[in-house]
């Protein structure tokens, strides 16, 4: 059985070359390409690749975001780049290939090899390698300014400064933007170390709330409270996180 491969790069004579050096090996089967990183997402849609030769360097989304948006659900992944030498470094400890341009076939052909191990493996732990390397690059981002979704087919861009609220769901969490709810595919502790904290405030173990949508505080029985956001939805303020909220409130 042959691997199907899509080539993900924004120059044509890049995508030239590794397309002329992918023809010579009869384990590869070309499915598509994609001249930028919205492309990608569409074309992985529509051809379901097993493995990407992803670029790093893209406009619209660059190859961490499309990595990002795909999630450890993501195919086979070999990156190739002329650049960020620190992120190559990290690929080869995560074991994810690479190719540094310019390549030759010899050089293609032992990622190609890493490939088709791995996909004859999946034991192997590829999914838990690629979630290792996105929680190594969540880590090195500043604060936060929007998340890229992968909603019905289409790539949606939400500011992070319109979130409402963010409600756990089980392993992911949904975020509540302008009246519509998005399904994210990351856990509320990893997405709340990225927002920022000048503007995001835990009330609930499963409850982010924006402080610039908070309406009014109601006050319940026995010291409990209600937060109401100027959508009039309401989230319970958890006895945990009361006495920082209230100050961060306060404050506001």
């Amino acid at each position: 059985m042959k691997i199907k491969a899509l080539i993900v790069d924004d120059e044509p004579p890049a995508r030239s070359k590794l397309r002329r050096l992918l023809k010579q090996d009869d384990r590869v089967e070309i499915v598509g390409e994609a001249r930028d990183g919205t492309e990608a997402l569409e074309q992985v849609a529509a051809t379901n690749p097993d493995l990407l030769f992803l670029d790093i360097q893209m406009p619209r989304l660059n190859g961490f975001e499309v990595l990002e948006v795909l999630g450890p659900e993501c195919p086979q992944i070999i990156f190739t780049t002329a650049y960020d030498q620190y992120a190559i470094k990290a690929f080869e400890v995560r074991a994810l290939d690479y190719l540094l341009k310019p390549f030759d076939q010899a050089r293609l052909r032992g990622a190609v090899d890493r490939a088709v191990e791995m996909y004859e493996k999946p034991e192997s732990g590829v999914d838990e390698r690629i979630d290792d390397l996105l929680q190594e690059l969540r880590a090195r981002k500043p604060v936060l300014k929007r998340i890229l979704l992968r909603t019905g087919g289409r790539i949606v861009f939400v500011d992070t400064r319109q979130i409402a609220r963010i409600e756990a769901e089980e392993k992911y969490v949904r975020l509540h933007v302008e009246g519509r709810s998005y399904l994210h595919r990351e856990t509320m502790s990893s997405l709340e170390e990225r927002l920022d904290s000048s503007v995001f405030v835990r009330v609930h173990r499963g409850e982010i709330v924006n402080m610039h949508f908070i309406r009014e505080l109601e006050s319940l029985s026995h010291g409990d409270y209600q937060i109401v956001l100027r959508d009039s939805s309401r989230v319970q303020l958890g006895r945990t996180y009361r006495d920082h909220f209230l100050r961060r409130f306060a404050e506001s």
